[in-house]
Parts: C-alpha cells; structure tokens; sequence
C-alpha cells in the first residue's frame, strides 16, 4: 500500500493562504533590508560623521581663541590693550573678508548637459 494515499491534496484555500504567508513573509524581509540599508545605516554614519565634525570644530574654536588672545597679549607688550585689540580685530576682520570674497565670488555651476556644452564652446 502506498503510504501517501490517504493523504488529500491541499484545497485552494489552504494554497492561498500558504501563498500569502510566503509574500508576507518576502515583503517583511525586503522592507526590513530596505529600512536597514537606504534608512538606519545612513543615518547611522551622518551621526557618527556629526560627532566627530562636533569634537573638531570645538577643538578648532578652543585653538584659534586661544591663538588670538595669545596675539593679542603678544601685541599688547609693544602698543596699549585697546590698540592691540583694535589691531587683532581689524585683522580678524579683513582676513574674514578676504575668505568670504574668495568662497563666494565663483558662481555655482551645475554639471547638465547645457552648461558642459557651454563650457566645452559649443553654442
């Protein structure tokens, strides 16, 4: 006797719902990589990227406090406090200009077709 004859087909319902559970299933796993790849991992690196970007630019900021109060008392041994303060200040002032004008003055160029024909000196 064959041991799988009394056993009957699965009716239609049971392979829809056996069908369905798999596609639940494949959409859960795919959302899930989704969410752990496109999601929580670049989140995860701008976070660590933030921390660290934090961490430097307090140190940069303690170094260059201490750098001008260093000139500034440095100044101060040859002119008056308030001389050396204006002189810093001054020199602060302008060396910041100078890197705004640099920074900003060249226009933003996106790379589209129209702009690297334009460069290339195609009408």
């Amino acid at each position: 006797m064959d041991g799988s004859a009394g056993i009957d087909d699965p009716s239609i319902e049971s392979e829809f719902a056996r069908t369905y559970q798999y596609i639940d299933l494949y959409l859960q796993q795919k959302t899930d990589l989704f969410l752990q790849h496109y999601v929580f991992e670049p989140f995860d690196f701008l976070f660590k990227r933030i921390m660290c970007l934090s961490v430097v630019v307090t140190l940069l900021a303690a170094g260059t406090l201490a750098l001008v109060i260093g000139v500034i008392l440095l100044i101060s041994t040859f002119v008056p406090l308030w001389a050396a303060l204006l002189i810093s200040g001054a020199v602060i002032f302008a060396s910041g200009g100078i890197i705004a004008y640099i920074a900003l003055s060249n226009k933003i160029v996106l790379k589209t077709p129209t702009a690297e024909m334009i460069s290339n000196g195609k009408p």
